[in-house]
């Protein structure tokens, strides 16, 4: 198992590459054989990518995101699913390099941060952590999916107020549509990491009452939720239009990355207060 493993570990992030490769064969040039075979090479990988996560819940016997590897595995999925639910509902290829590569990065991450072996704590066995975990990951992979379309729609939105068109121009979905796919994918995040908080809130205020509120990562979290927040009030508030929001949402992306990545590596690993 443990070699099986490992090896699809190296195989998912080239596979993905390889999928955004073909999905850049669409985007720029419209491939015609692309366009058959890198949906169908997508479905493949992500199978392939579920059954993995799979594996590790066998192997390890505990929810799949014990550590950061594995938490960026399974965002890298989400996002390849929402994506893959994107495209057969819009039947639209377009957008599908920019939001594989995302994919790929997160892949290649969880591939590079992976450790032989995830600590064995009780907590990984608690059904209520693992619903806050999912909700985050979850809320983590929709705020991904916002920020490849919030790439996407400056790009198009440069073009369109300069008049000097780019290999943008012309080859993504309208301008409207592309920021009402970046909000869904906000709200939706949005929502996740909410649900996310209060029931890591209820959980960690019945076994640790006070102690969890100086983690540096729920700090961080709710820093993170906080941006959305204001993001959120401001559109409502009608002082903010597409432009200024799809900034916010790569500067939310940045958030996610120094949260997952940094804080785990240069900080603590795990919640402190366990």
């Amino acid at each position: 198992m443990s070699t099986l493993l490992n090896v699809a570990a190296l195989i998912l992030p080239l596979g993905y590459l390889l999928v955004a490769l073909g999905y850049g064969a669409i985007f720029f040039v419209s491939h015609p054989r692309a366009e058959r075979w890198a949906p169908l090479a997508l479905r493949v990988f992500a199978l392939l990518h579920l059954l993995y996560l799979a594996g590790l819940t066998l192997q390890w016997g505990q929810f799949p995101a014990a550590t950061v590897s594995q938490a960026l595995s399974m965002i890298a999925l989400a996002v390849a699913v929402v994506y893959i639910f994107v495209e057969a509902r819009a039947g639209e290829r377009s957008t599908g390099f920019w939001l594989v590569l995302l994919v790929f990065v997160f892949q290649l991450l969880a591939s590079l941060l992976a450790t032989p072996q995830p600590p064995a704590r009780a907590i990984f066995h608690d059904p209520l952590f693992g619903i806050h975990v999912a909700l985050a990951l979850l809320g983590y992979a929709a705020f991904v999916v916002g920020a490849g379309y919030a790439f996407l729609y400056l790009q198009l939105y440069r073009d369109l107020k300069s008049g000097r068109f780019s290999t943008f121009f012309g080859k993504l979905p309208p301008l409207e549509m592309l920021e009402r796919l970046m909000t869904g994918a906000l709200v939706s995040g949005f929502v996740a990491l909410t649900g996310a908080g209060i029931v890591g809130a209820i959980w960690a205020q019945r076994l640790f009452p006070g102690a969890w509120l100086h983690d540096p990562k729920i700090l961080f979290t709710f820093a993170t939720w906080a941006l959305y927040a204001l993001v959120f009030l401001f559109r409502r508030l009608r002082r903010w239009q597409g432009p200024q929001t799809a900034f916010a949402s790569l500067a939310g992306l940045a958030a996610i990355l120094f949260s997952l990545v940094a804080i785990n590596v240069f900080f603590t690993d795990f919640h402190g207060f366990l």
